[in-house]
């Protein structure tokens, strides 16, 4: 029951260490009971019965032990803040919230309850990192009721959670450094959170520290063999591989040549089109992928960029513009990729003009579809001024400038078995050739190496062929639809799944938490594209 008072600004931390202040001044209440009475109170602003509140603080005591204590417990609080601070009937105890009280608890749920955005704006990571920066520790650390341990996972949860979204956002931008500050946040406090060190040797992988990225592979490998006696899933043993397998680059200054990210699944397929699209690049200043949504535009384009870093004296660095909503910021994203910074002398469009103008270098600007019309401005007003700079787009749609070579993505080649359907029953054997005979398929070796990255026991055989091709076929050979259709083997069959795929927008959700929210379900791709 909120009522009209004044008081001194007051200041409450219950992440960590309770810590309590009034008008800059540290206040102590009379036992660390009376400081859990005040949070939970705060945490549950209901009306409470008293004897609940007795039975479950001083549950131990005798009840009429508890009620005193509860008493002595509560006069503390209204002595130190103030008699309305808490409304206090015969029966009932219940917290009265003003302004004047400050709760970093609050504050940091408020943030993360309004985190609903897809694209998030610069001002919105502002407030990620300030929630992120209010969690000192986990919910007064230094107290050990029963009721404390449900709030205190969940609060735990939610910050892994934000910590997570920061790590991939500063990722996103090509800021590794940064994005190491954040994973290693999550061990700190996760030390089995196995995404949190992928991230990790990720990052390191990119700022040229191979050896602290395959170290981080093997402190990671121990800490799930002694706390939870399990080994590193496939996905980061193929990371490891990766790592192993790949040439180290000979000096930290080489590796900054690229910022794109690192690919530790597989790609699959297209190799005509990847041999093509490289020489496209070469030949011509700029070449822009389209296609629909889903249809493996920015991972072909990944992959074709990856295979010209040596092509390009100054390297080929990838800039993520899907996130974008502002068509102001599509300057600045390019800017803080490359490393340049904003002059109060000119604007930022004629800084990156001066700053590429004698560099050999190929720009991957990816997921230009909702900022296309500055794109085209700044593309054409860069490659007029840049007579080095080669340039590669995905998008949806054509900027529509001159010297634009446009490739259209097509999905990925999926047999047509209509007629051996029409000729056997759902779901028919196949014999081994025709088994051998479909793999020669790029859906089908795509779904086949995705459900095996998630369920290490997949094969392909006679009794589960048809429903793969099946699979594969109903999906257009759509990579996206393909990838989210093989994470369900995880718990269903191949045949399932197959029969499920009338409500494909509804079954093909299970994209990787890490990844865009657009690339995370078939219906987010459609609805962004």
């Amino acid at each position: 029951m909120s009522r009209a008072w004044s008081i001194p600004p007051i200041r409450l931390r219950l992440f960590g260490a309770f810590h309590l202040e009034c008008d800059t001044q540290t206040i102590h209440l009379i036992t660390r009971k009376a400081e859990a009475l005040l949070a939970y109170l705060v945490l549950h602003p209901e009306p409470h019965a008293r004897e609940k509140l007795a039975a479950l603080l001083w549950g131990d005591f005798p009840d009429d032990q508890a009620r005193a204590s509860l008493r002595n417990a509560l006069a503390s609080i209204r002595k130190c803040l103030g008699n309305e601070i808490i409304y206090i009937a015969r029966d009932a105890v219940q917290f009265n919230p003003h302004p004047s009280l400050w709760v970093d608890v609050s504050t940091f749920q408020k943030i993360i309850e309004a985190n609903t955005c897809t694209r998030p704006t610069r001002t919105d990571i502002e407030k990620w990192q300030t929630a992120a920066d209010l969690y000192r520790g986990d919910l007064l650390a230094n107290c050990y009721d029963d009721w404390l341990i449900a709030p205190r996972e969940r609060f735990r949860t939610m910050y892994v959670d934000l910590l997570l979204q920061l790590v991939q956002w500063w990722r996103t931008y090509s800021d590794y450094a940064r994005a190491n500050h954040y994973a290693q946040r999550v061990v700190a406090i996760d030390p089995t959170n196995e995404k949190a060190h992928q991230h990790l040797i990720v990052n390191l992988i990119a700022l040229g520290d191979r050896s602290a990225a395959y170290k981080q592979y093997k402190e990671c490998e121990r800490i799930l063999r002694d706390e939870l006696n399990v080994e590193p899933s496939l996905e980061t043993q193929t990371l490891y591989q990766w790592l192993r397998q790949s040439e180290a680059r000979r000096t930290s200054a080489e590796s900054l040549l690229t910022n794109l990210p690192t690919r530790w699944l597989d790609f699959v397929g297209r190799e005509r089109e990847r041999a093509e699209l490289e020489r496209l690049v070469q030949r011509h200043r700029l070449v822009t992928l389209i296609g629909a949504g889903g249809c493996g535009k920015t991972s072909l384009a990944i992959q074709v960029a990856s295979q010209l870093v040596n092509a390009f004296r100054d390297g080929v660095w990838w800039v993520n513009l899907a996130t974008l909503s502002d068509e102001e910021l599509v300057a600045s994203t390019i800017a803080m990729a490359l490393g340049v910074r904003e002059s109060a002398q000119q604007t930022l469009e004629n800084t990156l003009a001066d700053y590429l103008r004698n560099k050999h270098l190929l720009l991957l600007l990816d997921g230009c579809d909702h900022v296309v019309d500055t794109c085209a401005s700044l593309v054409e007003t860069l490659l007029s001024r840049c007579a080095q700079l080669h340039i590669l787009i995905t998008g949806r749609e054509a900027l529509g400038i001159a010297g634009e070579v446009l490739w259209q993505v097509q999905p990925l080649t999926a047999p047509d078995l209509t007629w051996y359907q029409r000729a056997n029953s759902s779901f028919p054997k196949f014999t081994p050739e025709m088994v051998a005979d479909l793999m020669r398929f790029d859906a089908v070796q795509l779904f086949v190496k995705r459900a095996t990255a998630v369920n290490p026991h997949f094969v392909v055989n006679e009794k589960n062929a048809f429903a793969v091709a099946e699979i594969c076929r109903r999906l257009d050979g759509i990579p996206l639809a393909i990838e989210l259709a093989a994470a369900r083997t995880r718990t269903m069959s191949v045949a399932q799944i197959a029969d499920r795929l009338g409500d494909r927008f509804r079954i093909l959700t299970s994209g990787l938490r890490t990844a865009l929210p657009h690339h995370q379900t078939l219906q987010g791709a459609m609805d962004w594209s």
